[in-house]
């Protein structure tokens, strides 16, 4: 192939990769994958919102009590192209592979909590509601629940707010290897009135 024909190709392969990604989850990530999430990461604002909208889902706001608002879940792929994304126009795809081939990935589910009109009770201040998410507990289940190997959380600011926040995310790190591939993969949450929001995830339809 002459190499004007080759470049040629090479610019197409990768505009397919960017508009239709292969779906799939799969661990761990190939030299080929870790490039792919590198091109995804690059092509633009646009392109990145379609990609992680399978892995977000939205929640309606409740009756009562707290609003969760959102569950994502970031899969390895996920983490660095959302890693990538922030890097400077000098970084590359083979700074990419440096960074992440052979290294362990990361599995997590970030929760983003909402206040509403009946919580906080009016009572409550920015003191008693110091590290509130902490009364929030969220859990990941295949066939069994896997184990969270850490959890932070830190406050959504907002100026407008009295309490000078108006809510708060959580993220939980798993063992990646502790995932299964092919399960349905569902995050619950519950919440300090006693309810619990749940939404499933299927891993074959996402990276």
């Amino acid at each position: 192939m002459k190499p004007i024909l080759r470049w040629g190709f090479s610019i197409l392969l990768l505009a397919v990769l960017i508009a239709n990604p292969a779906l799939a989850y799969n661990y761990p990530l190939s030299s080929e994958a870790i490039r792919e999430a590198y091109f995804l990461a690059k092509a633009g604002l646009d392109k990145r919102q379609a990609f992680f909208e399978p892995y977000r889902h939205n929640l309606p706001v409740p009756k009562s009590g707290a609003h969760v608002g959102l569950i994502e879940l970031e899969t390895p792929f996920a983490c660095i192209v959302d890693a990538i994304a922030q890097t400077p126009m000098t970084y590359h795809a083979p700074d990419a592979e440096q960074d992440y081939l052979d290294k362990p990935g990361e599995f997590r589910v970030h929760v983003e909590i909402y206040f509403t009109a009946t919580y906080p009770e009016p009572s409550d201040t920015a003191a008693t509601l110091r590290n509130f998410w902490q009364d929030f507990k969220i859990h990941l289940k295949q066939d069994a629940e896997i184990p969270s190997r850490s959890v932070h959380g830190k406050p959504i600011y907002d100026d407008s707010s009295l309490l000078g926040y108006d809510g708060a995310t959580m993220d939980v790190d798993y063992d990646v290897k502790k995932i299964d591939p092919g399960a349905f993969t569902t995050i619950e949450v519950d919440t300090p009135d006693g309810q619990q929001v749940e939404t499933t995830f299927s891993l074959n339809n996402l990276r």
